[in-house]
């Protein structure tokens, strides 16, 4: 029989979790080091590492053991669990601002920064070689872009580049309005030259929301959330409007005034009486001038 193991290290708690996890697994499948080290490929030098808590191990190894021990059904559950360890072991993420809905939790440029920064942390700080590659190539985020983004040092310089930094962090293409949405309230540089790609994409996205609500009839907080955030994206000056429509964001109101004002400005009218009457019965059609 051999001596038993050494005590998780729990000095980083998160990172003590995730060793905990991994131990969890092995004695699930009954394994002993040597006998993982062989389906895994790796030393047991390695996995006993990555199972004391000492250190946070590489995501592939986290990976590796949790699917040669029970397949792939805790496999998410590892990956969260070595992101946390990742940004604990790291201590750079400021949790005073944290980088979920920024367009609600930022309230200045520098904030801003901030959650960016945070995003990367809380994707596990994955190397700059990766996280640009991800993020469409050089072309779309520059090597030393992303390095300053990822050191708080400044903000994406357009959309096209705001949009590479999200995609290289893992965000989901179906949140990436709250940040554009931040981006522009909070002066990005680069706003007003913004890539005529960068900006279709807005407008393919407005346009497809606003013909879903008149199609359907169905008026949605978050359908209207969307409308509004493309809407200022897509503002000469969004700050004339940010107010009234940031506040009917925050609330989960629809902020009707705001929102009517806004689609005059690019051309896409939306009937007040309509709105308020399809919102009231739940189902009816939104008229709109133009799309």
């Amino acid at each position: 029989m051999g001596r038993p193991e050494n005590p998780v290290d729990f000095t980083v708690p998160a990172r003590g979790r995730l060793a905990e996890l991994l131990r969890a697994v092995r004695h699930e499948a009954g394994l002993t080091y040597d006998e993982l080290a062989v389906r895994t490929g790796r030393s047991p030098a390695t996995l006993k590492r990555a199972c004391g808590g000492k250190k946070v191990p590489e995501e592939k190894v986290v990976v590796d053991i949790i699917q040669e021990c029970v397949g792939t059904k805790r496999v998410a559950e590892g990956r969260r669990a070595w992101k946390q360890a990742r940004m604990a072991d790291r201590g750079r993420y400021d949790r005073k601002v944290g980088h979920t809905r920024p367009d609600l939790h930022c309230s200045n440029r520098r904030e801003l920064t901030i959650a960016l920064a945070n995003l990367y942390e809380s994707a596990g700080a994955p190397p700059l070689d990766a996280l640009v590659d991800r993020a469409g190539g050089t072309w779309a985020l520059p090597r030393s872009s992303a390095a300053a983004i990822i050191n708080g040092n400044m903000l994406p310089v357009s959309l096209q580049q705001l949009v590479a930094y999200l995609k290289g962090c893992g965000v989901p293409t179906r949140v990436h309005n709250q940040w554009i949405y931040a981006w522009v309230l909070h002066g990005g540089r680069g706003h007003q030259r913004s890539t005529k790609a960068g900006k279709s994409s807005v407008t393919q996205n407005l346009t497809a929301d606003l013909v879903d609500i008149i199609q359907t009839g169905t008026v949605d907080n978050e359908k209207v959330k969307a409308v509004v955030r493309n809407l200022l994206a897509l503002m000469p000056d969004p700050s004339a409007q940010a107010r009234p429509l940031r506040k009917g964001v925050q609330t989960g109101r629809a902020p009707e005034h705001g929102l009517l004002t806004a689609t005059a400005q690019m051309g896409v009218g939306l009937d007040l009486k309509e709105l308020r009457r399809a919102r009231r019965r739940g189902s009816s059609t939104l008229i709109a001038d133009a799309v």
